[in-house]
């Protein structure tokens, strides 16, 4: 009798754990998901980076609009736009990306500044 509760306890404590860990589980299942869905919207590269995205549209109408016509100043313009926004905006894509996978690795503490490799400015 008392091995049986012994037993009964054992898989009472054994059932808890599972759901806790599955509820960790779950929580950081969908803490990916939504950092991943908010990476992946455009809308969150033109809030970090307003200036790139007004060139980019600046760049990429002109291109648009140097198709329809003879002017090729406006496609080199527009093209010389584009580059040098998708350009700055990478750098800071890279480094944002760098400065998350930083900070997802769970041996290290999440670094307060986003300098070189070994966290110093």
């Amino acid at each position: 009798m008392a091995n049986d509760l012994q037993h009964e306890r054992a898989a009472r404590e054994l059932r808890q754990q599972i759901g806790r860990l599955r509820r960790r589980i779950d929580g950081h299942l969908g803490a990916a998901g939504r950092e991943t869905q908010r990476l992946a919207s455009w809308r969150t590269y033109v809030k970090s980076f307003p200036g790139c995205a007004v060139l980019t549209a600046l760049g990429t109408g002109l291109i648009l609009s140097a198709g329809l016509t003879a002017p090729r100043i406006a496609r080199w313009l527009g093209l010389r736009l584009v580059g040098r926004a998708f350009g700055t905006a990478g750098h800071a894509i890279w480094r944002e990306l760098g400065h998350i996978w930083a900070n997802s690795t769970p041996d290290k503490k999440p670094s307060a500044t986003s300098g070189g490799r070994d966290g110093r400015a």
